[in-house]
């Protein structure tokens, strides 16, 4: 069942700089966002719209020049199943691949990108970092907790970005294009398409509801497992997939704020519900076991990370 994407909430963050009754509005709207969708757009954040036009003819161009001919060429296209009645489990298909901006910057490693796109890169990875602290600081409050409360439980973040695209498919009813799962991380900020659509969110355990397109400088939220852990469960990570297409490319670059790997999660208060979940753990405990379990059931995972780390 799909829903309809002008459901999906959308958040003027100006209102948190503005007077008392515009800042409450806005952060009720987040509020209510996080804890009834656990995802949202988000406009009026601060991060320059030129600037975000730049990464993605960047993306676009590195995909042309470095990646798209390997990908035609790799088993996945070549051998997708000739039979099947559902998609693949198995496999994705897109073409990725992941830098690290903070605490250790990684973009030495990719010796195609020229100084000057690293210099742009560096430029919005600190605008966009900027947001996920100012949504952090914003969440913390709305759940009764200091301000800096979960920008300190990550201390240090993590901070990386997953550039993908999801090329025309000539069978997509095969394959997905990415799997359904949840973030295993903190908050996650998407730069998409502004064309072609396919990501999908499972709200409520039922609906299908499609995101769509980007319209105008929009960026694209959602929460991952530690905020979920964090809050004990009042703010949920959510399902997600992107379907494959038959026709156009889709771009997205999504740019994790995420705890360290030293850093130790846990349920910030330690109500009935909140002792549900695990806690406290080493991020990086966590994110070695959902390697193995990424698509698998997030509740179950929980469970297993209470056992296993808890």
């Amino acid at each position: 069942m799909t829903g309809p994407t002008e459901e999906i909430p959308v958040i003027g963050l100006s209102g948190l700089d503005g007077g008392e009754e515009e800042r409450s509005r806005a952060m009720a709207r987040l509020h209510e966002a996080c804890k009834d969708w656990g995802f949202f757009w988000v406009e009026n954040h601060g991060v320059d719209a030129a600037l975000m036009d730049e990464v993605k003819r960047f993306v676009y161009a590195h995909y042309e020049e470095h990646l798209e001919a390997k990908f035609y060429a790799s088993d996945l296209a070549k051998n997708l199943p000739a039979d099947a009645d559902e998609p693949s489990d198995k496999v994705d298909w897109e073409s990725t691949y992941f830098i690290q901006h903070r605490p250790k910057n990684n973009v030495a490693d990719f010796p195609e990108i020229t100084p000057p796109i690293r210099e742009t890169l560096d430029k919005y990875i600190a605008q966009m970092v900027s947001l996920a602290e100012r949504l952090a600081e914003a969440m913390s409050l709305n759940l009764g907790l200091p301000g800096g409360h979960i920008a300190g439980a990550f201390a240090p973040p993590f901070v990386g970005t997953k550039s993908a695209m999801y090329p025309p498919c000539p069978r997509p009813e095969l394959v997905w294009g990415l799997r359904a799962h949840t973030d295993a991380g903190g908050i996650i900020l998407l730069l998409q398409d502004d064309a072609v659509g396919g990501l999908e969110f499972l709200r409520r355990g039922e609906e299908w509801v499609p995101v769509g397109p980007t319209q105008g400088s929009r960026l694209f939220v959602n929460i991952g497992d530690q905020i979920e852990v964090v809050s004990g469960g009042a703010y949920k990570s959510v399902v997600h997939r992107v379907a494959a297409g038959g026709e156009g490319r889709r771009l997205s670059v999504a740019t994790f704020y995420n705890p360290g790997a030293d850093a130790v999660v846990a349920p910030a208060k330690e109500d009935a519900v909140a002792l549900a979940y695990p806690g406290p753990y080493r991020f990086g405990d966590y994110l070695a076991y959902y390697q193995g379990t990424k698509f698998g059931d997030k509740d179950a995972r929980f469970q297993a990370v209470k056992k296993l780390l808890g």
